[in-house]
């Protein structure tokens, strides 16, 4: 069982005023952290992606037949962009 999980399981088993007192305690927590931003799914990330289809600049595999391929400025952008290449790799 997960950590959420977990934390009901126990909840059900606390009296009404001191699951009130766990929900003004998280309720205090949650205040005092920065919101967290919702993670996009690979969906709408792609839907995004759609208003540069006409932006060559925005597509770094967009190559004519023939085209040299730079690798280095790919493992470049793959690593500012927080990817890892096989020089940055840790395995």
């Amino acid at each position: 069982m997960d950590t959420v999980g977990l934390i009901a399981s126990k909840l059900q088993t606390l009296s009404p005023e001191h699951q009130a007192s766990v929900l003004d305690f998280v309720e205090f927590l949650l205040s005092k952290s920065p919101p967290q931003p919702r993670k996009k799914s690979a969906e709408e990330r792609a839907i995004e992606r759609m208003k540069d289809i006409d932006d060559p600049n925005m597509w770094i595999t967009v190559v004519d037949v023939d085209d040299p391929i730079d690798e280095k400025a790919l493992d470049a952008w793959l690593v500012e962009n927080g990817y890892k290449t096989l020089s940055n790799s840790t395995t």
